[in-house]
């Protein structure tokens, strides 16, 4: 395991729960946000934030992930 491995514990988003299957990352709105720290990377709500992420817009709430689990807030991939 790596450090930023979202299996480790306290490294966790805050919607852990939820499946990063194909399926639900192709939803994920994280590759098209402006806040987007690093290509490759999404769902930022399930597997936890990104060390050093700015916060220059956000599209959580405008994602089918976010209304499909009933998610609350936004800003997933610095928070």
């Amino acid at each position: 395991m790596t450090d930023n491995d979202p299996c480790i514990p306290g490294k966790r988003g805050k919607y852990f729960g939820i499946c990063t299957s194909y399926h639900h990352s192709k939803g994920c709105n994280c590759p098209k946000c402006p806040s987007y720290p690093e290509k490759g990377l999404f769902m930022f709500c399930s597997k936890g934030a990104y060390p050093g992420a700015e916060k220059k817009g956000c599209l959580c709430q405008e994602c089918i992930i976010h209304s499909k689990f009933g998610l609350e807030g936004g800003y997933f991939c610095s928070e």
